[in-house]
Order: C-alpha cells, then structure tokens, then sequence
C-alpha cells in the first residue's frame, strides 16, 4: 500500500497574511484538492469560529484563498459549524452565528454563507454505520451528510480531555449532532440543576422515553428511563439541564474516533483537511486564549486526504518545534489512543511521507 501523503509549507513570524494567502492556495495546488470537487458540489468549509474571548483560532481573512479554490472548481462554497453542549454563545445556531458574524465569518465579509450542520439546535442528525468496539452506528451533523464535500480546517491547539485537538477532534467533536457529543462526552446521564430550573416543562414535552417528571415543582430525570439521548438538554433554554463530564481520556478518545469515522465513511473521496500550526495553544478554540499559553507563534500549515496522518505529522512538527514531547508543555495526557484507533477503524493510515 502507497503512504499517505501530507503536504507541508513552513511560516514564519515575518509573513504577512497575503505571503500565509499565497502559501494556502499554493498548498491547495500542491495537494490536488480540486479532485474532490465536481461541478455544482455543496463544499461545507468547516473552521472553528472561536470562543468568545478566544483570540488565536484562524481568521476569516486568511481562508479566503480555500473559497475562491472551491468556486474555480465548479464548487459551492459555504461555512459550517455545530452547537456546542456547554451554554455559551455557541450552544445554538442563532447566537453562534451571531459570534461567527462578530469574528469576521459572516457573509458581507466573506461573499459566502453559514450553514449549521446540526440545526437550530444541535438535533438535526444523520445516522452512520461504523464497526467500532464502543459503537456500531454514530450520529453526525445532517448538513454534513448531505453535503457533497468537507473542507476540514484545522487549528492545532493542546486539550484538556484528549491531550491534543487536530483533525480527528475537528471532526469527531466538531462534526456530531448534540446526541454524538453528548455519547462521546459522558458516561453519566443529564441531571438537572434544581436552582436554574424555571418549571416551564419543555423538558418533558421533548423527552421521548418520558423519563422527566416535576417533582416540588422542580424537573426531575428518572435515569432508569433516560437513554441519554441529549433532547432535553436542547430544549432547555435557561440551561437547568447539565451534563457530567465524566469519562477517562482513552475511552472520549476512542469514542471521538467512531464519531469522527462516521465523518469519513460519509466523504470517502470527497474530504480535503488542511491544519493550521500557528498560535498553538495550551487549550483548544472552545476557551477564552491567553497570549502565555501560547507554545508556538508559527510552524506551518499541513494538508492531506487522511486525517490520522496530518494529525500524526502535525504533532511530530510541533514536538520537533518545542524540542520535548507535546504533553509536557500542553495537558500530561496521552494523545495517542485517538490516533491508533482511528488507523484501526480505517480512517487513516499512521504510515506517511511529507512533501514540502
């Protein structure tokens, strides 16, 4: 079997953004990601929009290149993202595109529209058959599905749970409807949080097993009943109903992998990822960035048809870059399960060569 190939192009701190805009789209050249797109094809261009607070997830401005590639190749070109389970600005499409418009994504700045793959709120679903040792069928983003191209753009940070959050992360968190992220985060059932709860019921008008019930007034889930499946947690707007966040590294890890597979097994042919090793973080997108976390300003950008490979060579730059391994600069946890069993599910291969 061929290696996989991941393609490489070094920054440095004295580019401009037209010298990164110029790289990118020579990047793109290199990789042959035109052959993913056919005349008319939705491309779903999937960034992380950022965190409110968040500085160092990548600019609107610098992806232009990635649009105009797409249009020239007959494409249609459109941002995507999903809701988050935490509350936040990002925990439903109406304020998270909000903050998408606010970080330089909205159409007047960038000619081309968002589009949340989950829906309104993270429910909008598409069932996939995956042959995982946890799961045999995951649930991704409808838009995702349908969709007829993925154009995976990565930010490298460090993460809290996972050690490191690439390409698998990208798309196994970013790309899953609320009940997928709910399945990958916890163990534990929702609760609800008795003082934030407002009585008003949606709860259960949502709950398909009829596991909620008011109890002195107050929502109550009968865990017996409950099959975790994340509606009340999307229903609930005064954010009553929580999650815990209670699963050991391995098994999110492993857990993200089937649901980043259901991603892949959906795109077969059809997925270009590019991962940008620039203003890596200590923490991921998803938190408030602060400048002494950052572990390197730039390194590069990596591209690639495999996800495992372009997440194995990115770590590998950057432990290069840090001179020490990655966990003892970012979180003490062991990133690696992510990357051996996505290899195992056939996501990618652990096997490449990098062209620069």
């Amino acid at each position: 079997m061929d290696k996989s190939k991941v393609f490489f192009t070094p920054l440095t701190e004295q580019d401009s953004d037209n010298d990164i805009r110029a790289k990118i789209a020579a990047l793109w050249d290199k990789a042959g990601f035109a052959a993913t797109i056919a005349q008319g094809d939705y491309v779903a261009l999937k960034p992380h929009f950022g965190e409110e607070g968040n500085h160092n997830y990548v600019k609107a401005p610098l992806l232009m290149p990635l649009v105009e590639k797409i249009r020239t190749a007959g494409g249609k070109p459109f941002w995507t993202e999903t809701s988050t389970l935490y509350v936040g600005r990002r925990a439903n499409a109406i304020d998270h595109m909000l903050l998408a418009h606010e970080h330089g994504f909205g159409i007047e700045a960038t000619g081309i529209p968002t589009i949340f793959a989950d829906g309104l709120t993270g429910r909008d679903e598409f069932k996939v058959a995956v042959k995982g040792r946890h799961a045999h069928e995951v649930r991704i983003a409808q838009g995702i599905a349908e969709a007829n191209v993925l154009v995976l753009v990565t930010h490298a940070t460090g993460h809290l749970a996972c050690g490191y959050g690439g390409a698998i992360k990208n798309l196994g968190m970013g790309l899953s409807s609320r009940r997928g992220k709910l399945y990958q985060h916890s163990v534990v059932k929702p609760f609800v949080k008795q003082k934030a709860c407002k009585s008003c019921e949606t709860c259960i008008k949502w709950c398909p097993t009829g596991a909620i019930a008011m109890s002195a007034g107050k929502a109550v889930i009968d865990e017996k009943k409950c099959i975790g499946c994340g509606e009340c947690l999307a229903a609930c707007r005064p954010g009553a109903i929580r999650f815990q966040w209670k699963i050991e590294s391995t098994l999110l890890q492993e857990r993200m992998a089937e649901q980043a597979m259901g991603v892949v097994a959906s795109k077969r042919g059809k997925m270009a990822c590019m991962t940008f090793i620039m203003d890596v973080g200590r923490d991921c997108d998803c938190l408030e960035s602060r400048e002494k976390d950052v572990l390197i300003k730039r390194l590069g950008i990596a591209a690639s048809t495999d996800p495992v490979a372009l997440d194995l060579a990115a770590i590998r730059l950057i432990e290069e870059r840090l001179g020490s391994p990655l966990r003892s600069k970012a979180y003490d946890i062991d990133f690696m399960p992510q990357i051996k069993y996505a290899a195992e599910l056939g996501m990618g291969s652990t096997d490449f060569e990098t062209i620069s």
